[in-house]
């Protein structure tokens, strides 16, 4: 069964088992009500924003072989994105968000490889859980690296590798043991309203595939002596399990405004394959780390009208024989939006759907 097959079964089980315990939930509906002094939620209203992020998408490959020290063979590829233009819409429980590319880091000079990046983001909000679903795709990276730079490339002193692309599906889940006094989806998805201060304990589990592949080898010529299983490589493939413990809180001041923070210490099991450019062979292996995420936000939110500036930092990392390859995501957003009453044939077609009133 190839990684992405297993993906997908192993989604398909986490989500049948989630559903299963929210269909239990409904019929314990009364169970589930958060402490009204303290979230305020809106199921008559439809959400509609629109939202602006500056993402800072890396990929690092170090080589930790004792020749390498001093040799300068390690790479820093970044996408060429400054600007991701957004809209989201969120009704009841469930919050959609997608974004494309707008702007990037160099436009006017040709020392950047040209990047392209799009997103999916689908959240699923239950007062106790919270799900999400994201989808990413980015093309064309960088080495900033200088010593890695191709020599018969004039109009640079960068690697620039436009054929160098990163897809990943991402799906995770957190528990928030503190539901009745803290929403931790308040400044995520707009869809409640943190009344009053509060902190809780959360628990997160993920389960992703990630992509990272090229037409030739990722690593240069000169890089390749210090890479040994890994010089060749075209094709990198795996599976993160993640769980991770944290804790998170919604200070709110001046009654509706809001400063949120959550972090997360996540250990990550990292089950990988990847596929050599000469002969197209491939080798499985697995790596276990322990990484850091977490973000930060500021905001306003009335009945109607909220708005938001949020940070979001994500990490990944595995080791793989004598090479640490390091994933890095983050962003600074910003968003506004308005809730609008929501029509009448949209709360039918939910209910009809989903068989139970929020």
């Amino acid at each position: 069964m190839s990684f992405f097959k297993s993906y997908l079964v192993g989604l398909f089980i986490t989500v049948a088992l989630l559903s299963a315990l929210n269909t239990n939930a409904q019929t314990k509906k009364k169970r589930f009500q958060p402490d009204k002094k303290y979230i305020e939620s809106y199921p008559s209203y439809l959400s509609l924003g629109v939202f602006t992020i500056a993402p800072t998408i890396n990929y690092k490959f170090n080589s930790e072989l004792k020749e390498a020290a001093d040799k300068n063979v390690n790479s820093d590829f970044k996408a060429n994105i400054s600007n991701i233009l957004g809209f989201t819409i969120g009704y009841r429980g469930i919050n959609v968000a997608f974004g494309f590319k707008v702007g990037s880091k160099d436009q006017k000079n040709e020392e950047y490889a040209k990047s392209s990046y799009s997103t999916l983001t689908v959240r699923l909000r239950h007062p106790v859980y919270y799900l999400l679903f994201r989808y990413s795709s980015v093309k064309g990276l960088t080495d900033l690296n200088v010593a890695n730079h191709n020599p018969a490339d004039t109009l640079s002193k960068y690697l620039r590798r436009g054929d160098i692309s990163s897809t990943d599906y991402q799906f995770e889940g957190i528990y928030n043991f503190s539901w009745r006094k803290y929403s931790y989806t308040a400044p995520l998805t707009f869809l409640q309203r943190q009344l009053k201060s509060h902190v809780g304990i959360l628990l997160k589990s993920g389960l992703s595939y990630s992509e990272l592949s090229a037409d030739s080898a990722i690593v240069s010529a000169r890089q390749k002596p210090y890479y040994e299983e890994l010089n060749d490589v075209r094709r990198l493939s795996g599976i993160s399990i993640k769980v991770a413990p944290g804790v998170g809180g919604n200070l709110i001041f001046f009654k509706r405004m809001y400063l949120s923070a959550a972090f997360f210490i996540a250990y990550d099991l990292y089950l990988y394959k990847y596929t050599r450019f000469s002969d197209g062979s491939s080798k499985n292996g697995q790596s276990f780390v322990v990484v850091f995420d977490g973000r930060a936000s500021l905001g306003y939110q009335s009945e109607r009208f909220y708005i938001g500036l949020r940070y979001e930092g994500d990490s990944r990392g595995a080791k793989i024989d004598h090479v640490r390859i390091t994933t890095q995501y983050s962003y600074i957003g910003f968003e506004v939006g308005y809730r609008f009453k929501a029509p009448g044939f949209l709360k039918k077609g939910y209910d009809k759907v989903f068989g139970v009133k929020n």
